[in-house]
């Protein structure tokens, strides 16, 4: 016989109709009340065969014997093991940037990658595929700032794309830059190393943005970066090769206020369609208290959130996925071993905050696990939260994961904080049932065809 899965969220729509939500599969449907309550009361004899196998199918019913929580973690500390086809490497060209945000916590150093690390770089990589029998070769480029590294990305870019051409691995590559070096040709040349797609930050409108997203001499950046967005968007090249532009937002408390008027003011410059936003708290970044000191409560960002989506909605931005998360198969590069990070220095670690990071780069650091110019190489697995899956098992650094229903979709955050001794939890887990009827009104076409469920 069944029993209704621990691991849902319901929605009363008030019209007969009841939302749920499986964070094991990270699905949303749509039930008559009737259904509903027939599962409810465990009526299942009551409800056509068809019905039930899509209960089943979508993880809203299960066997009455299966244990949910066991099945879910020794899951976990299976796919942990699993090799991977895609080999997704970061790549840090340099250790500098022109930007001294004021939360940010890193510090910068006007360090390139030398060419002759360059080109060990580029033997690590090949190195890597050809072991590991990938299929797919995924680059992120990320600083300091990676265009201060302009260099190294052409001549890695020019090297790895002719490769994955050579040995049948397919090749795709973004960027995670501050914007105010993407120039017009810049961006070209980008695109032209198929680096499709960009995260770029805006923290609210002029004014807020200008107040923590300065220059090291405090000069004003969100006038040169928006230009840049703007003139990016309009470059035939954009649409051709299908561009994808990611605004994010660091909410805190100095900005929120200001979020509104950023939203309205892309809308006004006519790019919402061609750009997707999303909203980060900012988080204590290498013991700069950034939480404690203008860090909004997870709840009440969580209204906001809301409020903002809703706005974004209603001009038509592009969302780059579903606004309900879906059901993960790795945490981050903490637990996947086909991803890892390559910084200015050669060095090798498993988590971006790590690099430049006094916090965690220092001398001996146990969060480096090799050097591509010395060869050395240490088992991640003996290093800190090298077992981020039994640590959830065990509940070591206090993590609440083990029990909660948004496991599945979460895998724990971000280990990073939870091991630097703070909760790490999603915003989607304060404001989950707006987001499902958010996601109903978006797709309600879609969920009534094939995801409305009645007798």
């Amino acid at each position: 016989m069944y029993k209704l899965s621990k691991y849902l969220i319901d929605v009363d729509l008030e019209n007969g109709e009841i939302l749920l939500y499986s964070t094991k599969t990270g699905k949303l449907i749509c039930l008559s009340e009737e259904i509903y309550k027939l599962i409810v009361n465990k009526k299942y004899n009551k409800i056509n065969d068809k019905i039930l196998y899509k209960l089943f199918y979508f993880q809203i019913i299960i066997s009455e014997d299966e244990n949910e929580q066991e099945l879910i973690i020794n899951d976990l500390l299976n796919l942990s093991s699993i090799k991977n086809k895609f080999l997704n490497l970061t790549i840090q060209p340099t250790a500098n940037c022109q930007l001294g945000c004021n939360y940010c916590g890193q510090i910068h150093e006007k360090l390139n990658m030398s060419e002759s690390l360059v080109t060990e770089v580029y033997n690590y990589i090949k190195y890597k595929l050809e072991l590991g029998n990938y299929k797919n070769l995924n680059i992120t480029w990320y600083g300091g700032e990676p265009l201060l590294g302009f260099s190294s990305i052409k001549i890695l870019s020019e090297k790895l794309i002719l490769l994955c051409s050579k040995i049948n691995v397919d090749y795709s590559a973004m960027m995670i830059t501050n914007g105010l070096g993407l120039k017009e040709n810049i961006f070209s040349d980008l695109v032209h190393f198929n680096i499709l797609k960009y995260q770029i930050t805006l923290d609210g409108d002029k004014i807020s943005h200008d107040n923590s997203r300065f220059t090291k001499k405090k000069g004003r950046t969100f006038d040169a970066i928006l230009s840049n967005i703007v003139k990016a968007v309009a470059n035939p090249i954009y649409d051709e090769k299908k561009c994808k532009i990611f605004i994010r937002c660091n909410v805190h408390k100095d900005n929120y206020k200001s979020i509104d008027n950023l939203i309205d003011h892309l809308y006004e410059l006519g790019i919402s369609k061609k750009i997707s936003m999303n909203f980060a708290p900012v988080h204590d970044w290498g013991k700069n208290h950034a939480k404690e000191n203008v860090g909004l409560a997870p709840e009440y960002f969580g209204e906001l959130e809301i409020e903002w989506l809703l706005k974004m909605k209603e001009y038509g931005f592009r969302h780059s996925k579903s606004l309900l998360p879906e059901k993960k198969y790795s945490t981050c590069m903490v637990t996947n071993l086909d991803s890892e990070l390559i910084d200015a220095k050669g060095r090798l670690s498993y988590c971006w905050e790590i690099p430049y990071t006094p916090e965690f780069d220092y001398e001996n650091s146990e969060m480096f696990h090799g050097h591509i110019i010395k060869r050395e190489y240490k088992d991640r697995n003996n290093l800190p939260l090298g077992n981020w899956y039994e640590s959830i098992n065990q509940v070591e650094y206090k993590t609440t994961c083990k029990n909660c229903k948004f496991l599945p979709v979460c895998l724990g955050d971000c280990p990073i904080n939870w091991y630097k001794g703070f909760a790490s939890c999603p915003s989607f887990k304060y404001n989950i049932k707006d987001l499902m009827v958010l996601e109903y009104i978006n797709n309600k076409e879609m969920l009534n065809g094939e995801r409305y469920l009645s007798n």
